[in-house]
């Protein structure tokens, strides 16, 4: 994340421009900071990559990532690669058993609950992955028939197809924002 210039706080001239120049200095080296790590993580790419697929990736873990089609491109990105893992870690036997991966997937995000040490920040990452575990099983309208059904979707008036869209659209993050509260501490 590139770093970014802090406004001053201060509102007597002098302790302003004090502040903005201090403001500048730490952003400077923030910026240096930021432009090294960028620049040594993409000339290191390859190499995490090689280090991923070598000590954390096991045969069978190996055969499915090379039978992605997106091995060579999406995947050639080590965060990239990490996300895949936890997706497939996620999922029972290579998809052998829809109903089962159905039933797990829907199993873990529907009891997902907030630790009791764990932070709101660290919850809503690990609930957002969950959802997106299941959006890569179901696709991105995973709602929408559920949608049509509810009493906020029929109190739309039926000749405001732009709304009913709207609201067919947006049900996905409805979902996610109820299941949040509900399972947040």
């Amino acid at each position: 994340i590139a770093p970014r210039l802090n406004a001053p706080t201060q509102t007597e001239a002098v302790a302003r421009e004090t502040e903005m120049a201090q403001n500048k200095i730490l952003y400077s080296a923030k910026l240096d900071e930021n432009m090294r790590r960028s620049a040594y993580f993409e000339t290191n790419k390859r190499t995490v990559k090689s280090n991923i697929m070598l000590k954390f990736v096991t045969k069978a873990m190996d055969i499915k990532l090379r039978g992605e089609a997106d091995f060579t491109t999406t995947i050639e990105d080590p965060i990239e690669l990490l996300k895949r893992i936890e997706r497939f870690m996620k999922k029972s036997a290579d998809a052998e058993y829809d109903f089962l991966d159905f039933w797990e997937a829907n199993q873990k995000f529907f009891a997902m609950k907030q630790g009791t040490p764990e932070n709101l920040m660290h919850f809503k990452e690990r609930f957002l992955r969950q959802a997106e575990v299941l959006q890569d099983l179901y696709g991105v309208a995973w709602f929408r028939d559920f949608a049509v059904e509810t009493k906020a979707y029929a109190a739309i008036a039926s000749t405001d197809t732009a709304a009913q869209n709207k609201f067919k659209d947006d049900i996905f993050e409805a979902v996610l924002a109820t299941g949040f509260l509900c399972n947040s501490d």
